[in-house]
């Protein structure tokens, strides 16, 4: 078993989706403003809802949050580097935390959402 999905909530779709495609370089398949916007991530895919539509949903059980919440994205050791600076570059704050097997920098999406980008052997993953 392994992940499919995953999302975070975020009411500025535009905004969200510049960050992903534009920063992060996920490509969108699906953008479908005020709902949704789907990306690429891998093997997965990685959905951005937007809350005040999603929390009233009808024909799917309601879902939503507030808040920031957390996503990490798998990237090779060697790049955190590359990504700091990509990242600082186009305004956004980095952070470094330190692992017992490595390290990783999070950063916040333009809704405030916390995303983190790691390698894999922080978990112990290949």
């Amino acid at each position: 078993m392994e992940v499919l999905e995953t999302c975070v909530y975020a009411e500025d779709l535009e905004a969200a989706r510049a960050f992903y495609e534009g920063v992060l370089g996920l490509p969108c398949f699906q953008f479908k403003p005020p709902r949704h916007a789907f990306f690429r991530a891998g093997r997965g895919v990685f959905l951005v809802f937007n809350p005040a539509l999603t929390e009233k949903e009808e024909t799917l059980p309601p879902h939503g949050a507030r808040g920031s919440v957390h996503v990490a994205f798998r990237v090779g050791a060697e790049e955190l580097p590359l990504w700091a600076r990509r990242l600082e570059e186009a305004g956004f704050p980095v952070w470094w935390a330190e692992w017992p097997k490595g390290k990783s920098l999070y950063t916040l999406d333009p809704a405030g959402n916390l995303v983190e980008l790691a390698p894999a052997g922080i978990w112990g993953l290949e």
